[in-house]
């Protein structure tokens, strides 16, 4: 009888263990947008080494930036140029901020420095 019961509890602990390495949350967005929020988070990190929970939190940072600003475009299809404008730069500095308190003072410094120079390659 104690096998039987161990057995059943391996076997649901086995079968509940795929949702738990999928994610808190990651089920609620599409492939694309996952796929954009990897894209966005390697790119950054490839500059800007972070360890594993930085990673994880700027993944996460990503994907409610993305959310965010797919729900806006919605939300303020018919307004004028300069209300979208202003909402999408509202969110825009709301996503700098949260990224920049996660980030080391070593971090911080590389951020800014590649900022300043795809800021600088975007105006020529």
């Amino acid at each position: 009888m104690k096998n039987l019961f161990l057995a059943t509890c391996i076997a649901v602990g086995v079968s509940a263990a795929p949702a738990a390495v999928a994610g808190p949350g990651e089920g609620a967005y599409s492939h694309a947008m996952m796929s954009r929020a990897t894209t966005l988070t390697r790119a950054l990190a490839h500059r800007i080494h972070f360890n594993e929970a930085q990673y994880l939190a700027v993944k996460q940072l990503h994907l409610n930036m993305l959310t965010e600003r797919r729900d806006l475009e919605i939300l303020l299809n018919g307004a004028s140029a300069e209300e979208r404008d202003n909402r999408l730069a509202l969110a825009q500095e709301r996503y700098e901020i949260e990224l920049i308190n996660l980030l080391k003072p070593q971090q911080l410094v590389a951020y800014h420095k590649l900022r300043t120079n795809f800021t600088a390659h975007r105006l020529k």
